[in-house]
């Protein structure tokens, strides 16, 4: 930085300060995010909302299944309680301002100027355009694909900004720890990074990787003691989760547990878990983008970072591939990249930034950077508010307000259920956010939106979807069958039958709800109509 910008940041830093935040804030405006409750929220919301006494959802079967992210549900359920379900929003906010922040303090180690400068606010318009709504709009609508995404995200459909607030923006933490790490301060980076598994215990093995480069790292200048330090350190720290984990989802036997890994790595995730379908030409060329930000971060601690998670993530991949392990599959050996894409370009653009500020005066810097921000951010607004994006099934809001209305302690809803087709499903990763939204009864291999947010709109007990899942092995396997029965009493409509009733009966199933079409007598009493769904409540035994 020069010796005028020096003096500048040195007599104006508080107001620079103060509109960072607003910076910060533009750029979060412009990423935009989804209302409640969309997509994974209806995953993760669940237990907490259940615990704050959200509707009736302490009865509901999954609500009391074994909770993956325990922490997670403990803030879900403090935000619900006091300040209310706005926070959930406001919370999303600040962690898009901290990824922004993130942004720059990367942008400071790769080129050593200050966020302040030309280059900066270059740097940050930049990064906003990547994480644009509309221009992911404009790609999925204008070319059939979201392309800036694949810029944020890593392979296999893992990133750490999604939709919403969800366990994984932890993720934001990890590469927030990679940026102080590249700083100098490698034990609070591994700090900082086992954090991140308290939220999300997925991010257990990323932050291995990311502990053991630290600790290599540290091992020439530091010795052994240093390194082993480190280790510790972020052992301690995760060990809660570690502690957790064991005792909640220990396999209950042999046979149960490979089964429960065989359905959720083959059945119900295989787009996260299998690597035949989601290594694909675009995938190689996210691997080849972190390759291309570590050729031009430097020579610095930054790099060697980078190399050193890169290797271990491309190794215990390849061990997944050979061995076809299904619980090395579901541990996400890969998941690595979902902060290392991200990280490489925010290199990249650092590099591009810099070059192109050199062609302009402090001052034209700052007002092109402020101006398109401002830009971007109304971008951002006009399509949330137009709602272009983050689209659910509107067919299905007369539906939910009544049962809303009308749901009472102790019934539970049977919903239809739709298993994808994954040899439907095209290979590789894909973004729904802002493309028309995969319904039912379409051969697109994907799941369904519809019906995704019964629960937690209505607060009312279903008997199961599948969209939401359990995670302790004797809970997926019982899911699983609760699918199956559930598919096949829909496929053969023989509601009247007395062994239906009865099992219907015995399985705590007091309401069904059928696509307009398929309303028949026999099924109940029926208590709502309409051109899409109905609802009957079956007669009490």
């Amino acid at each position: 930085m020069s010796s005028d910008a020096e003096r500048e940041a040195k007599t104006a830093g508080p107001r620079f300060k103060w509109a960072g935040l607003g910076w910060c804030l533009l750029f979060a405006l412009a990423h935009t995010q989804s209302p409640l409750y969309y997509s994974n929220q209806n995953q993760y919301f669940l237990h907490g909302l259940a615990w704050a006494g959200h509707g009736f959802l302490r009865l509901d079967w999954l609500a009391n299944t074994a909770d993956p992210t325990p922490l997670f549900s403990l803030l879900v359920a403090g935000a619900y309680r006091f300040p209310g379900e706005w926070m959930f929003q406001a919370a999303y906010l600040l962690v898009l301002m901290g990824y922004a922040a993130i942004g720059w303090r990367v942008y400071r180690i790769v080129t050593g100027q200050s966020p302040i400068s030309p280059g900066g606010m270059i740097f940050l318009t930049f990064l906003t355009l990547c994480h644009w709504a509309p221009l992911r709009l404009a790609s999925a609508h204008g070319l059939g694909v979201d392309y800036p995404w694949y810029l944020q995200a890593g392979v296999a459909g893992q990133y750490i900004l999604g939709p919403g607030l969800q366990p994984s923006v932890a993720g934001v933490l990890l590469l927030l720890a990679m940026a102080v790490a590249a700083g100098g301060r490698l034990g609070t980076g591994v700090v900082v990074a086992a954090a991140a598994c308290l939220i999300h215990s997925t991010y257990l093995l990323p932050a291995a990787f990311f502990t053991l480069a630290c600790m290599i790292a540290a091992w020439p200048t530091g010795g052994v003691r240093s390194a082993v330090r480190l280790g510790l350190t972020a052992l301690a720290v995760v060990t809660p989760i570690l502690v957790y984990d064991v005792f909640m989802f220990a396999p209950s036997d042999s046979e149960t547990f490979a089964e429960s890994q065989r359905i959720l790595a083959h059945e119900r995730i295989p787009h996260h878990a299998q690597i035949s379908r989601w290594f694909d030409p675009i995938a190689a060329l996210q691997y080849a983008w972190i390759v291309v930000g570590i050729v031009v971060a430097g020579s610095g601690l930054l790099r060697r970072l980078m190399i050193s998670c890169l290797t271990l993530s491309l190794a215990f991949t390849g061990v997944q591939w050979i061995t076809g392990s299904d619980s090395l599959a579901l541990a996400f050996p890969w998941r690595t990249t979902a902060v290392l894409v991200p990280l490489a370009t925010m290199i990249v653009l650092a590099r591009w930034s810099t070059k192109l500020a050199g062609k302009l005066s402090a001052s034209r810097g700052r007002a092109i950077g402020s101006y398109s921000l401002v830009v971007m951010a109304a971008g951002g607004l006009f399509v949330m508010s137009g709602r272009l994006g983050y689209r659910e099934s509107k067919e299905e809001l007369p539906l939910l307000d009544f049962v809303k209305t009308h749901a009472r302690p102790g019934e539970v809803y049977l919903i239809p259920v739709e298993i994808p087709r994954h040899d439907k499903a095209k290979r590789g990763a894909v973004s729904t956010t802002f493309t028309p939204p995969p319904r039912r009864d379409r051969e697109h291999g994907l799941i369904s939106v519809d019906l995704q947010r019964f629960r937690l709109y209505t607060g009312a007990p279903i008997y199961v979807d599948f969209k939401s899942i359990p995670y302790k092995d004797v809970e997926v396997v019982e899911w699983w069958q609760r699918l199956k029965w559930v598919r096949d009493l829909y496929e053969s409509g023989a509601w009247s039958e007395p062994a239906i009733r009865d099992e219907l009966a015995r399985r705590g199933i007091t309401h069904v709800v059928v696509p307009s079409r398929q309303a028949r007598q026999g099924i109940g009493a029926l208590l709502f109509m309409d051109d899409h769904y109905a609802v009957y409540a079956l007669p009490r035994p």
